[in-house]
């Protein structure tokens, strides 16, 4: 392992329920009702994903990038409401990730998220200087479960793909992953829903795991 990638929605901060609850806003004033499941099935991919599909399902005359930026308005103050709270345990893997820097570990946060919104949360957290980079998929062309950010960090740690290793809470997020080439660690968060992490290739509900088995020779030994 030359490189750790974190997503960040559902993995580092307990956003999911917050995006939820902002989609549900905006639906109810669309006068529209979306199954709680249809939602989660979106998570970890983009927001214009969402809009788009909802859009043209239900025939809506708004835009959908006009759809974005209303629930981008309702998600952003709820946040700044509310306050970033971490997933249990994840400080801990940061920190020791952060120490693993020291032998030559790169590490990185790719996320789907807004690179405005990852710099707050990263600085709401306290953990900016633990990252080499910061990276957003909100302006790439494709979206996780599209691999492109993940190959786009990998070129931007400078290590190939095969020798990354991502933490993902979501299908969408897992796929991107895998299809990038990467080892994918998948966290069944709490608030993520039922998520599919079948195609990943270690499956933990506890941070705590993660810290004990990591090392820069990870995976090697894990059982």
């Amino acid at each position: 392992m030359k490189a750790f990638i974190y997503d960040m929605d559902g993995v580092i901060c307990d956003t999911e329920p917050v995006h939820i609850e902002a989609e549900q806003r905006v639906l109810k004033k669309l006068g529209i009702t979306v199954p709680l499941e249809a939602l989660y099935d979106y998570q970890g991919s983009s927001d214009l994903n969402l809009w788009t599909d909802l859009a043209a399902k239900h025939h809506l005359s708004q835009e959908p990038e006009a759809l974005v930026k209303a629930k981008a308005y309702l998600f952003n103050r709820l946040m700044h409401e509310q306050g970033v709270t971490p997933i249990k345990g994840v400080l801990s893997l940061i920190k020791r990730t952060d120490a693993l820097r020291a032998e030559g570990l790169r590490t990185a946060i790719a996320s789907s998220s807004s690179l405005d919104f990852i710099e707050f949360v990263t600085a709401s957290l306290g953990i900016r200087d633990y990252f080499d980079t910061l990276q957003s998929g909100a302006e790439l062309p494709q979206s996780k479960p599209d691999p492109a950010i993940y190959l786009k960090t990998a070129a931007v740690l400078q290590v190939a793909p095969a020798d990354c290793v991502v933490i993902e809470d979501t299908e969408n997020g897992a796929r991107a992953a895998k299809a990038a080439g990467m080892y994918c660690i998948g966290f069944r968060s709490p608030h993520s829903g039922d998520q599919n992490l079948s195609m990943t290739d270690w499956i933990v509900s506890d941070m705590a795991e993660v810290v004990e088995k990591i090392s820069c020779k990870f995976p090697e030994g894990l059982v």
